[in-house]
């Protein structure tokens, strides 16, 4: 049996993909110990999977030195085989340095400290992006001797949360997140310009080409416009649904995460902008049209490198959007 202490404090799809390292790490023997150290945000969904021994809190606020001294009084007397900075981050890094561990190994992005790596770490092993992410997964695999799995089932060992919502079965799942909206995400990338309008116009498009109902979900930050779609094309704002060309198109406004999860493994394919959400349809070996950005393809194919069931449409206009997408085969 070996022990492993996994740094793990950044976003949710982050810990689903790096689910072939941690997740292999158990696969290959049972008896193997694998705890996470994860902010307070990413353990309530992190926890839901079987094979995590145990989470240690790293919140990120304003008093540092307290961060750092609430999670060593978590670990202080604990001794591990195998410490993995996996989130790439400073912080965990230096945490690092003064967790008992007999072989400890940072998996870096952004910074190179070549000293305190010489000095404290067994392994250093850089996360380019030369490389796809899956791919940079397998390399640390091949460090710890364990063989990388052909094909990994990442939600194998979880605990899926009981369905809430009614879904009209077959359906697309279409997230609608901030991802979409200008002045919701990255200044510099290119928008979709959605109106009410040009919603319901995408909407008719798609059914007319996929003959499926729909599902539209959005993210976690509240967008006006897609208020201003609710208010004006459904009569029951607090079950907004609609009929268009005979199919029914349902609105749920409020879903967490392992909601979203649930919507995606039962949907027939995912339309999204690239993101957490569409590492969750290739988990669950779901078709997904992710929208990209097409100044950003080295970044992109580091996350999505590895993905076969995915096809990518450039972010633009949403006219131009809706003709890439109707191109598409999707068999």
């Amino acid at each position: 049996m070996a022990k492993f202490l996994i740094f793990r404090t950044d976003r949710i799809g982050d810990f689903i993909t790096s689910q072939v390292v941690t997740n292999s790490i158990s696969e290959v023997s049972k008896k193997n110990q694998v705890d996470i150290v994860a902010s307070r945000y990413n353990s309530k969904y992190i926890k839901n999977f079987k094979y995590i021994n145990r989470i240690f809190i790293f919140d990120k606020t304003q008093n540092k030195i307290l961060d750092f001294f609430n999670l060593f009084l978590q670990i202080k007397n604990r001794k591990y085989d195998y410490l993995i900075v996996l989130d790439g981050k400073r912080r965990s890094f230096l945490s690092g340095i003064f967790i008992n561990s007999s072989i400890k190994i940072c998996f870096l992005k952004d910074f190179y400290p070549k000293f305190l790596i010489s000095f404290f770490y067994t392994k250093y092993l850089k996360n380019t992006e030369t490389n796809t992410q899956y791919k940079n997964f397998q390399i640390l695999l091949n460090y710890l001797d364990i063989k990388s799995p052909k094909y990994i089932n990442y939600y194998k060992n979880y605990n899926f949360t009981k369905n809430k919502f009614k879904l009209h079965k077959p359906y697309v799942h279409l997230h609608l997140d901030e991802k979409w909206f200008k002045d919701y995400y990255f200044h510099d990338f290119d928008y979709m310009n959605l109106k009410p309008d040009s919603i319901y116009f995408f909407l008719k498009s798609l059914i007319n080409k996929f003959k499926f109902n729909i599902i539209i979900t959005q993210g976690f930050k509240k967008v006006k416009i897609m208020n201003e779609f609710k208010i004006k094309y459904f009569k029951n704002i607090k079950d907004p649904q609609i009929k268009i060309e005979k199919k029914t198109v349902r609105f749920i406004e409020q879903s967490s995460f392992r909601d979203l999860e649930n919507i995606v493994l039962n949907s027939k394919f995912l339309i999204c902008c690239e993101g957490a959400i569409s590492h969750v349809s290739h988990s669950l070996n779901k078709k997904t049209i992710a929208l990209i950005q097409k100044d950003r393809l080295i970044s992109t194919n580091f996350w999505i490198g590895h993905m076969g069931n995915i096809k990518t449409v450039f972010r633009n206009d949403i006219k131009q959007v809706t003709k890439d997408i109707l191109k598409l085969n999707l068999v």
